[in-house]
């Protein structure tokens, strides 16, 4: 299945409410109250992973309302910006402010307002795939935080997830919703168990897309080494090198075949059309053009000017 996307600015404001809620209530079910005339606004990304589905929403001001049901879900929503307030069914009232983690289950009630623009990552998974391995079930209900290295894992690995638009495989789907699982499991308290296999599942999982997507964003960038990387990320250089053998690959092979990519796109991109070959090379990090090209023939079978032509 491909991410399903909606935004409330391709719907006529008549049936904006209506067609949003429909969109929200089918990844969770409830409504949707939409602050009395004021403008409003929802743009929503959900993928379902198996049985599990990650959603991304930017909202304005509204109002989620959540009845209890008999799924055994459990609702993590991860606040990246803006905020409000949850409510739930013993009326406990709790603040939300960005960097908040709220965690909801499913038999019970719940109110969630953002009162003003917010920015939030939302899961849905089931009890049987993460009370197993918590060394305190109850601690379920506990309020995490996005500054917990699990949270920021997980909203990283789930971002990821929502912004990759191709169709995933039901065995993709079973990994990548174990990784999922892995991450939730470790951010509310595992069993020691638990613990060590998200360390080599999901943690790990999402430890190299982080390293990879820094990998990416900073090709052009001098200073970008195993050295780099692990200062940034706090994680050893060896710890780096292994991530990048997982896959049959090298930190250095890594690289250099991101920035032949970068290199590529440019070239068939009209946009770079004014800007020379060697340009575009320097730009994507490679310090010898004599080496750019020979390492750009080996791997596209033809010259980067041949590829610009065509």
């Amino acid at each position: 299945m491909r991410v399903q996307r909606f935004s409330t600015s391709d719907v006529p404001v008549p049936l904006r409410r209506e067609v949003a809620e429909a969109v929200y209530a089918a990844h969770v079910p409830g409504t949707i109250d939409f602050v009395p005339d004021a403008p409003f606004s929802v743009d929503f990304s959900m993928r379902a992973l198996a049985d599990v589905e990650v959603a991304t929403m930017d909202v304005s001001p509204v109002r989620f309302l959540t009845p209890p049901d008999d799924r055994g879900m459990l609702y993590l929503g991860m606040t990246l910006e803006g905020g409000g307030s949850l409510l739930d069914g013993q009326a406990d009232v709790r603040a939300v402010r960005g960097g908040d983690v709220c965690v909801m289950r499913s038999e019970q009630d719940y109110s969630v307002f953002a009162d003003r623009p917010s920015r939030i990552i939302n899961l849905a998974i089931p009890y049987s795939r993460i009370m197993p391995g918590l060394a305190d079930p109850g601690r379920a209900i506990a309020p995490p935080s996005m500054a917990q290295p699990a949270a920021r894992l997980l909203q990283g690995y789930a971002s990821t997830l929502i912004g990759h638009d191709g169709a995933l495989s039901a065995d993709e789907q079973a990994l990548y919703a174990g990784h999922i699982a892995d991450l939730v499991a470790l951010l509310l308290g595992p069993t020691r168990d638990a613990a060590e296999q998200a360390r080599h599942g999901g943690a790990r999982a999402a430890r190299r897309q982080a390293v990879q997507a820094d990998v990416r964003a900073n090709l052009g960038n001098p200073a970008l080494s195993l050295d780099w990387l692990a200062r940034r990320h706090g994680i050893s250089p060896s710890y780096i090198r292994s991530l990048f053998y997982d896959e049959g690959t090298s930190f250095t092979d890594f690289v250099t075949a991101a920035r032949l990519d970068r290199v590529a796109a440019a070239l068939r991109n009209p946009a770079s059309a004014g800007e020379t070959v060697a340009a575009l090379a320097l730009a994507a990090g490679f310090g010898d053009i004599s080496w750019f090209n020979q390492l750009f023939r080996r791997r596209f079978g033809m010259t980067p000017s041949e590829m610009r032509a065509g």
